[in-house]
């Protein structure tokens, strides 16, 4: 069921981002640190869709991967821990 929900969402942001895409077929100035260049808005608003998303997962993965390695070694020293207590 979650699988599905999931599938919907995904059309449904899909279509959203096809309809908002059309709406702003306008050309647009962009400045660079050192050029310039023209692109539809859609093509703007995309790429930094896109750079948002990523930034987004690289700083989830690093907050994941940072308490898993925090999980690993509480759960280490439990273990110590019940050794030592069922040893006495």
């Amino acid at each position: 069921m979650v699988k599905i929900a999931k599938k919907g969402l995904l059309l449904v942001l899909i279509v959203l981002a096809f309809v908002i895409g059309s709406q702003n077929p306008a050309e647009v100035q962009v400045n660079y640190i050192l050029a310039s260049s023209t692109l539809p808005l859609a093509t703007i608003l995309a790429i930094t869709f896109i750079i948002g998303l990523l930034i987004g997962c690289l700083i989830g993965t690093a907050s994941v991967s940072k308490l898993k390695w925090q999980n690993y070694r509480l759960n280490r020293k439990d273990k110590v821990n019940a050794d030592q207590i069922n040893t006495q």
